[in-house]
C-alpha cells in the first residue's frame, strides 16, 4: 500500500492544465473546496465528481493513477463513514448492540465521506499538474500583499515547497526500509493487522533518522549556494497570466455559480 501512494508527486505530461499559471490552479482548487462545503445534497457530489474527472481527462492524468494513490486513505474514509454512521441521532433503521444506524446517519456519512474524498481528489490534481517550485512561486505571488503586515510569506512558501518535495522522498525511503526489513525475514504482507502494525513500528526510528539526515544535507546545500532567506532575487521564469488563464478563471467561477445554484434547486 505504501508503494501506491502518489500524493505530492508531479505527473509528467503535456496538457492544458499543466500549462496554466499556478495561481489559477490554486484558485480553482480553493473555489472547488469551498463549493464542497456549501452544497448539502448528496446528488450534487456526483456532479462534482464528474466535474473533477473531466479535469483529470483534460490534464491527461489516468484515473487508474488517481485510484492507486487513493489506496492510502481508504482506512481514513472507512473510519469516517462508520463513525458518522453510528454517531448521528435520528430515525433508527438498524440497531446492533449499543449502536444505532439512523436514516440521517446514512445520509450524513455518505455526504461527509464523499466530501473528504473529493477534496483529496481535487488537491491531488493540483500536485499532479504543478511542480513544488511552481506552487511555491504561485503562493508567494498570490499572497505577496501580506508582506505589508510583516507576514514572512517568502519563508512560508519555501517551507511549503520543501514539504511537498519531501513527501515522495519519505515514501521512497520507507519503501527502501521495508525491502531491507523484508530481506531479514520480517513480513509486512499477508499478516494480521496487529502484527503488521508492530512490524511497521520498527521502521519509525530509522525513517526518522534518515529524514533528519536528508534535511540536514538540504540545509547545508542551500547555505552553500548562498541562500539567505531574502526574496530580493530575480526569477528565470516569472509568472504571467495568459489568455488560457483568463478562460480558466471564467470556467471556474461559472462552475461555482452553477453548483451553488443547483444546491438551492435540487
Amino acid at each position: 500500500m505504501v508503494r501506491d501512494i502518489t500524493l505530492g508527486e508531479y505527473y509528467f505530461t503535456d496538457s492544458a492544465i499543466h500549462a496554466l499559471d499556478p495561481r489559477t490552479k490554486l484558485m480553482g482548487v480553493l473555489i472547488y473546496i469551498i463549493s464542497l462545503f456549501i452544497i448539502h445534497n448528496p446528488i450534487l457530489y456526483l456532479f462534482s465528481l464528474a466535474y473533477i474527472l473531466i479535469l483529470y481527462k483534460i490534464a491527461k492524468v489516468p484515473v487508474s493513477y488517481l485510484l492507486r494513490g487513493l489506496k492510502g486513505i481508504i482506512i481514513l474514509l472507512v473510519f469516517t463513514f462508520f463513525f458518522r454512521l453510528i454517531a448521528t441521532p435520528g430515525t433508527t433503521i438498524v440497531k446492533w448492540w449499543v449502536f444505532d444506524v439512523t436514516n440521517q446517519g446514512v445520509v450524513k456519512a455518505i455526504a461527509l465521506t464523499s466530501r473528504i474524498a473529493l477534496m483529496i481528489v481535487g488537491a491531488s490534481l493540483l500536485s499532479y499538474t504543478s511542480t513544488p517550485k511552481s506552487l511555491a512561486d504561485g503562493l508567494e505571488k498570490a499572497f505577496l500583499f501580506l508582506k505589508r503586515i510583516h507576514v514572512p510569506i517568502h519563508e512560508m512558501t519555501v517551507i511549503i515547497m520543501i514539504a511537498f518535495r519531501f513527501i515522495p522522498i519519505i515514501i521512497e525511503e520507507l519503501n527502501v526500509l521495508i525491502d531491507a526489513q523484508s530481506s531479514r525475514g520480517i513480513r509486512f504482507e499477508n499478516v494480521g493487522v496487529i502484527k503488521k502494525m508492530k512490524n511497521m513500528t520498527r521502521l519509525l526510528l530509522p525513517l526518522f533518522l534518515s529524514i533528519i539526515r536528508k534535511a540536514s544535507d538540504l540545509a547545508m546545500a542551500m547555505e552553500t549556494r548562498g541562500y539567505t532567506g531574502r526574496n530580493e532575487m530575480s526569477r528565470m521564469y516569472p509568472l504571467k497570466y495568459t489568455r488560457s488563464d483568463y478562460v480558466a478563471y471564467m470556467i471556474i467561477f461559472l462552475s461555482f455559480v452553477v453548483l451553488v445554484s443547483l444546491n438551492f434547486v435540487v
